[in-house]
């Protein structure tokens, strides 16, 4: 297994060529995720869809504390703290899709926004704090512990511009995150300045 500790993925992306266990990416944030409401954006390139599920975003510490799937055609699933909430969205493709993802914990309004567009918000998890002290990963759903190889939702595409912040953005800013205009820093992962670790086959390419 082939480790590399990297700082910084600005103009770049991260290519996951093929299924395989021991092949994903652990991103570092730059402050702790005792979280009681963020925003996470990623651009996603995928092929072969079908009705598998395909992680997007892992976050591990005592239990399975924060992921981002899509879960079959057409929906996509929010799951914090044990709990999970679904929505039905366009879904991914070869294109690409910007998503990204707002949950707040005082009322538990969440929002998917895929191209710049915002879902219906639905009520999730309301009260929740996200713990901090885990990991967080790309390519992998770490808490998926009892399911078969098989079964694990390994990732296969391309993941650029990643940022999460430790607060909801207004819906101008996340129209400038979309059109990759001048934004808000991401104050928890900021693709610029990601400090990242790749395992296994994950290869690092320029944008297209």
């Amino acid at each position: 297994m082939m480790m590399l500790s990297l700082l910084g993925l600005q103009g770049r992306v991260l290519s996951f060529p093929n299924e395989a266990k021991g092949s994903f990416v652990i991103i570092s944030p730059m402050q702790s995720l005792n979280l009681r409401e963020f925003t996470l954006c990623m651009r996603i390139a995928v092929e072969y869809l079908d009705e598998q599920k395909i992680i997007l975003f892992s976050y591990y510490s005592q239990s399975d504390e924060l992921r981002i799937l899509r879960e079959a055609m057409g929906y996509f699933g929010l799951h914090t703290g044990g709990k999970s909430v679904r929505f039905a969205l366009p879904d991914l493709s070869t294109l690409g899709s910007h998503i990204c993802v707002t949950w707040e914990s005082v009322f538990g309004l969440t929002a998917f926004w895929v191209n710049g567009k915002s879902s219906i918000r639905k009520v999730h998890n309301k009260g929740h704090i996200l713990q901090a002290g885990g990991t967080a990963m790309l390519g992998q759903d770490q808490g998926a512990q009892n399911m078969s190889d098989q079964q694990k939702p390994y990732f296969v595409g391309e993941i650029t511009d990643l940022y999460m912040w430790d607060y909801i953005l207004k819906s101008h800013d996340i129209q400038k995150v979309f059109q990759a205009h001048e934004f808000p820093r991401g104050n928890i992962f900021d693709w610029k300045i990601l400090s990242y670790k790749i395992i296994g086959n994950v290869m690092v390419l320029p944008k297209s």
